[in-house]
């Protein structure tokens, strides 16, 4: 399976390529860099990985939630290369995808995923690793850092800078926690098993329909 990833949810972004049990990833440092860079790296990766974008099998994109800029920059590009090349665009939550990092990177079987939303508010969920792939355990949610609540398995950890900004608020939690995690941010790569999935599933997404997933109105959002 070939599937090309674009992660942009966060400050930093990442592009990657999956061709089989291969993975090549290149980070995107700033958000005013992922504009400007990510048409560039998908042409590296492609040609590094010896392949065209029509030799894709699908296009996975983190919908979200996080940063409105980058979601939508990533929305767009994903939209347009499948327009372009009539390939699958597969969407996956951004929340489940640094679960899915915190899997790869730490063994972290239960998360409890919080992301700073600003304005005094957080993005959560909570998902479970079953057959190596991260579930939803709950939905992706906006809310007060209160909102938070503590996962049902006996082991969690915390992940997302949502566990740093909100620290004092969170501490109670947080001292139930296995593991904090709190730098950890959403990667590409981290797209592939849950896009890969729903690729074998035919579980793909219209391109009108491919969209990100803000969990805010954005008149409300201020960067």
């Amino acid at each position: 399976m070939k599937l090309l990833g674009l992660e942009m949810s966060s400050a930093r972004g990442s592009v990657a390529v999956s061709i089989g049990t291969q993975i090549l990833e290149r980070p995107i440092q700033t958000p005013r860099e992922q504009t400007e860079q990510v048409l560039t790296l998908i042409d590296e990766l492609l040609a590094e990985a010896g392949i065209a974008l029509g030799d894709l099998d699908g296009i996975a994109f983190g919908r979200g939630p996080g940063s409105f800029t980058g979601l939508r920059v990533a929305a767009a590009v994903a939209q347009g290369l499948a327009l372009a090349r009539a390939k699958p665009l597969l969407p996956v939550s951004s929340l489940l995808a640094l679960a899915q990092s915190a899997r790869r990177t730490a063994g972290v079987d239960a998360s409890l995923v919080c992301i700073d939303a600003r304005m005094g508010e957080v993005y959560w969920a909570e998902l479970n690793v079953v057959g190596g792939l991260a579930v939803h355990a709950r939905d992706d949610a906006l809310g007060a850092p209160g909102a938070l609540r503590r996962p049902a398995a006996a082991r969690w950890s915390a992940v997302g800078n949502g566990f740093a900004t909100y620290a004092q608020e969170l501490r109670a939690l947080l001292a139930d926690a296995e593991h904090v995690l709190a730098d950890l941010a959403p990667s590409a790569r981290d797209l592939f098993p849950k896009a890969g999935q729903d690729l074998a599933a035919g579980r793909v997404t219209p391109v009108p329909e491919a969209l990100p997933v803000y969990l805010r109105e954005q008149g409300a959002w201020r960067r």
